[in-house]
């Protein structure tokens, strides 16, 4: 496809046929400016969402703190974006990957504005048809999952979701211990724990 899509098409196109969305997006060649400027305000967006969340689900404590505080929770999803998307180039570079930082980052918050759309339609169903929002969580996880993998594949150039399985595990590793330094640099007292323990 080299016509511009519309938004619907592209979600449509993500959940149908998500490398061929990918290769789409690759395409747009987005400049850096835009990016850093698309990742603050998925950071934001998800924040939102988040804070409508909790009001209908309370999140049980210390991470009901990190929800009460906009600031630092949009500071930890930028953070953890910016963590996937180099932990996952990272590790496909050693696995062979030939990708580019920039397109993992614009698949990366693409994946993150669908997931926001789908956090939306699960706050509704929540009010409306409580007993389906869990089968409707899990049907989003599912399709975060596959997406994902697929676009990391696309991403790092592999055509193989195989490798692209391998680096996001992998890659999941190294995030989750690169979000524990994280959080100790921007202070873990925010989640209610001692910074001195």
């Amino acid at each position: 496809m080299t016509s511009a899509m519309s938004f619907p098409q592209l979600a449509v196109l993500t959940l149908r046929a998500p490398q061929e969305a990918a290769s789409y997006i690759m395409r747009q060649n987005l400049p850096q400016e835009f990016l850093w400027t698309a990742l603050a305000l998925v950071a934001i967006l998800n924040t939102i969402m988040s804070t409508l969340s909790n009001m209908l689900v309370p999140v049980p404590p210390p991470l009901d703190t990190i929800v009460a505080s906009p600031f630092v929770f949009s500071t930890i999803v930028a953070g953890g974006l910016l963590l996937t998307v180099y932990a996952m180039y990272w590790t496909g570079r050693m696995l062979g990957g030939r990708g580019e930082v920039n397109d993992l980052l614009a698949l990366i918050i693409w994946l993150q504005v669908l997931r926001s759309v789908a956090q939306a339609a699960v706050l509704a169903m929540l009010i409306a048809v409580p007993y389906l929002a869990s089968v409707m969580v899990l049907v989003a996880a599912a399709a975060t999952i596959w997406i994902f993998v697929n676009f990391v594949s696309a991403g790092l150039r592999f055509n193989s979701l195989v490798k692209a399985l391998v680096v996001v595990i992998v890659g999941g590793i190294a995030l989750m211990i690169g979000l524990t330094l994280f959080l100790s640099v921007i202070g873990v007292t925010a989640v209610g724990v001692p910074a001195n323990v």
